[in-house]
């Protein structure tokens, strides 16, 4: 592991992982990321309606996803339900990813900003178009700050009924196996990180980057990930997810599962989501190609003892 320290660092680390495309990822990153408007299906907003809320075309790669227009305004979505949440459309393949069925119990570990369990209450409560409210949905997240924030997406997005259904806590998510052992259907992980799209316009912490500050993010991300395995039913399936780009945080989480779970533990291969690609476990979009991401996941099982 290198000992150099700062952007040099940063740069000689990564285009040590992806060669020549490196600098065409960096100056993705540089750039701002990428926002479509996803629709909020506990709002009814006609498709007609769509123009006058500065709502696009439609994505193909993605249902329910629309491109925003250049007059986009905020406050045209100012209804006591939002039509629409703005996100990064690469966010949406992990939450989709977790296959989330009605009645099913669902935690969304580290759950701000909130918009991934939005996607996961509309498939946990949403059944033929009506509501099935059943099912059980924990939304935990460590910061106070950032709970905070997704309380207000919550409230701003979701109809009373449904806020309801929706337990927030405020753990360590490498604690909840500890406490809650066995007891979900589904868990997704969207694990703190170094979040690189943000790193680079950070100078100040560019200036301190090494390459031991990815790997240590890996040590905490395998925690939550064993924690979140324990708390996980036998059946059951996890996403783990994260906005970087380092093989320490992605795969090799992964990978260490794998190693210490042997037999009881599967990766699932899936259909690669448009505009990502394959990793050895999972699937990553780079923002190269199209100023999605950056994103990766992996989807894993819990094998029956």
């Amino acid at each position: 592991m290198s000992k150099l320290q700062g952007e040099e660092a940063f740069q000689q680390y990564f285009t040590s992982l992806y060669g020549d495309r490196w600098e065409q990822i960096y100056n993705s990153l540089l750039e701002d990321d990428c926002k479509i408007a996803r629709k909020n299906l506990f709002n009814d907003v006609e498709n007609s309606d769509l123009k006058a809320l500065a709502v696009g075309e439609p994505i193909a790669e993605w249902p329910h996803c629309f491109q925003l227009l250049d007059n986009f305004d905020p406050t045209l979505w100012n209804q006591e339900i939002k039509p629409f949440y703005r996100m990064d459309p690469a966010s949406i393949a992990p939450a989709k990813a977790l296959e989330v069925e009605v009645g099913e119990s669902v935690l969304d570990m580290c759950a701000a900003p909130g918009g991934k369990t939005l996607i996961l209450l509309e498939d946990l409560f949403i059944k033929e178009n009506a509501l099935d409210l059943n099912g059980k949905l924990i939304a935990n997240e460590l910061s106070a700050k950032r709970r905070h924030r997704m309380m207000s997406v919550f409230k701003s997005h979701l109809p009373k009924e449904v806020r309801k259904k929706v337990e927030i806590t405020g753990f360590d998510g490498s604690k909840i196996g500890l406490f809650k052992k066995s007891e979900f259907d589904r868990i997704l992980l969207d694990a703190p990180c170094s979040g690189e799209r943000g790193l680079v316009h950070k100078k100040s912490e560019l200036a301190l980057w090494k390459e031991k500050r990815s790997k240590n993010f890996g040590i905490r991300q395998y925690s939550l990930l064993a924690s979140a395995f324990s708390a996980l039913k036998a059946g059951g399936r996890i996403v783990y997810s994260t906005c970087s780009i380092s093989p320490y945080e992605n795969d090799e989480v992964v990978a260490k599962l794998l190693k210490r779970k042997k037999d009881q533990v599967q990766v699932e291969k899936i259909e690669v989501p448009p505009m990502s690609e394959a990793t050895e476990w999972g699937y990553q979009f780079l923002p190269d190609k199209n100023g999605w991401g950056p994103i990766y996941f992996a989807v894993i099982s819990k094998l029956e003892s």
